[in-house]
């Protein structure tokens, strides 16, 4: 029996510290990764040695330092048994083995583990024996099985010919998929879907009639080069495209998203432009007046800056480098202190105070909000412990609750875990809930808040105003506060038309016995306007700006 074999039978008959230890056993790195969504689900000891900690991270930014899916990633094309894959890898810096097993994993997940065999210095003949071979089928076996149109590695091969013999002509490469091809799959089943595929190549040939300027890279994505002379030639050429992939006789619509890469700059290898064209491709998707994006360095750009900041957080969480500032909340009635807002602040050992529009944005992406912010709730929890042992009355701290807790974790049970663990009042701690939040699945949303109400936590509606369903919220939601935003407070204050809306606003919550908070507040018509409205409590500059534990204690005890 197989590794992989054992690795499957464990895990329909034993927990995961069996199946972890038999991973762990060997001197090479091992990884598990999901077959649909390349996301990384486990990593042995090695792993995690010679790449980090990269949970939850997807594989082919991990191992293959690509944008997108690998174009000749086995777990695109393999059903059963193994394959094996040879690449020099930039992280590691050397060529290694890569061995592709399908397996089934916990809960009956299709996921494929990999190994590597990273200690090549006795294989080296072999290696380079398996190169050739691999080289010899992909030459072999240039069209695709499923559609009869080019492949990848002779798309590769065409376009990379073409633009470098003609250096007169402009040459641009175009990359698409299917929007939400998975849930087509799903729905309407794999034979459907291969229909869908089918339909594009005839697409493709008719729109180009008799050229092999086009492919099947992988999965649902294709891929075309073409001449141009004004970027209008290339939006010709797709919408015609368009128009041929949606007049179909399937059950389902098909929808594409279009990227495009202008080769000007010869040096970039073709797989990268189509890389970068597919990058450009991602800012088009679910933006119905947008079909097609071209690619702008920037992108990139923005991209490495990301995998920049992925590449601290994890180190930075265990090193306690992300620091919780607080902004003092004030009753307008009196002036007295009466709460704060608890934010992050991450101080770089290296790069300095980095701004939270930098990081925060792509942890509620990668997920990584979810270790981020119970980190901070902890900080807060521990800080109102130490006021509580210092003979302190202690002040109520905000915590902000993202959609990544509601869908994924536990919420009730890491609050209730940590409000225990320092032994402090559930009213000490309140959640607030951005306003978008309320917009998926409402009714889910409001069974869990009423849980939170009843252990005793309060709630509050953080950036209300910000969207188009403030009445529903208030009307529908349980919450004790909402938090006027800013921004809304600054445009409807600009007129007078502007202010009556504010103060209807807050007489509405006050009858549904809400209480009212300002953010923003940074100017003193700004306090006299909102006392004269009955607001209950304000925040921002005017009062103070979001400040680190030891200076808010001088300030506000």
């Amino acid at each position: 029996m197989t590794l992989s074999d054992s690795v499957s039978e464990l895990n329909k008959e034993s927990g995961f510290n069996i199946v972890d230890s038999i991973l762990n056993a060997g001197d090479n790195a091992t990884v598990v990764v999901d077959k649909e969504t390349f996301e990384i689900l486990y990593q042995n000891r090695i792993a995690k040695e010679l790449f980090g900690e990269k949970l939850s991270f997807v594989c082919h930014e991990v191992f293959c330092t690509s944008e997108i899916p690998c174009f000749d990633c086995p777990m695109n094309t393999m059903s059963e048994g193994s394959e094996t894959r040879i690449r020099y890898n930039d992280t590691l810096d050397r060529l290694v083995k890569w061995e592709f097993t399908r397996i089934n994993w916990f809960n009956n997940k299709d996921v494929y583990l990999i190994t590597l065999y990273d200690n090549l210095s006795r294989q080296i003949p072999m290696i380079k024996e398996d190169l050739l071979n691999i080289h010899n089928t992909e030459q072999k076996n240039e069209m695709d099985s499923l559609t009869g149109i080019p492949n990848y590695a002779k798309f590769y091969s065409s376009a990379e010919r073409s633009i470098i013999n003609n250096p007169d002509k402009s040459y641009a490469i175009v990359v698409f998929d299917i929007d939400k091809f998975k849930t087509i799959n799903d729905l309407y089943g794999m034979t459907e879907g291969d229909a869908a595929l089918k339909h594009i190549a005839e697409s493709l040939k008719n729109v180009f009639e008799g050229l092999e300027n086009y492919s099947r890279m992988h999965s649902d994505m294709f891929a075309f080069y073409m001449p141009y002379t004004k970027k209008g030639d290339i939006i010709k050429v797709i919408e015609k495209l368009r128009k041929k992939v949606e007049t179909n006789d399937l059950e389902f619509h098909i929808n594409t998203s279009y990227g495009i890469f202008l080769a000007q700059d010869l040096s970039v290898p073709i797989n990268l432009m189509c890389d970068r064209a597919m990058i450009a491709s991602r800012t088009a998707k679910g933006n119905v007046l947008k079909f097609c994006a071209f690619y702008d360095e920037q992108f990139r750009e923005d991209m490495l800056k990301a995998n920049e900041i992925e590449k601290d957080m994890h180190q930075s969480l265990e090193n306690n480098d992300f620091k919780m500032y607080l902004q003092p909340k004030y009753r307008l009635s009196d002036g007295g202190l009466c709460g704060a807002e608890v934010l992050c602040r991450w101080l770089h050992p290296k790069k300095g105070l980095i701004p939270p529009m930098e990081f925060i944005p792509l942890f509620e992406k990668n997920g990584f909000i979810l270790k981020l912010d119970e980190y901070m709730w902890e900080q807060a929890c521990k800080t109102l412990r130490e006021w509580i042992d210092e003979g302190r009355t202690p002040v109520p701290l905000s915590v902000n609750i993202s959609r990544y807790h509601i869908q994924h974790n536990d919420l009730e049970k890491v609050l209730l875990n940590l409000v225990n663990k320092y032994g402090i009042s559930t009213d000490l701690l309140t959640l607030e809930i951005t306003e978008s939040l309320f917009l998926d699945k409402p009714e889910e949303l409001n069974r869990e808040l009423i849980k939170l109400q009843k252990l005793g936590f309060k709630l509050e509606v953080d950036d209300f105003g910000a969207g188009f369903s403030s009445l529903n919220i208030i009307r529908n939601i349980t919450v004790d506060t909402i938090k006027i935003d800013r921004e809304f407070l600054d445009s409807e204050m600009a007129s007078d038309k502007g202010k009556i809306v504010i103060n209807h606003t807050i007489d509405m919550a006050k009858d549904l016995r809400l209480q009212v908070i300002a953010e923003g507040v940074e100017t003193k018509e700004h306090v006299d306007f909102l006392k004269s409205s009955r607001c209950d409590i304000a925040q921002g500059y005017y009062f103070a700006k979001p400040m680190p534990l030891s200076e808010f204690n001088k300030f506000s005890f």
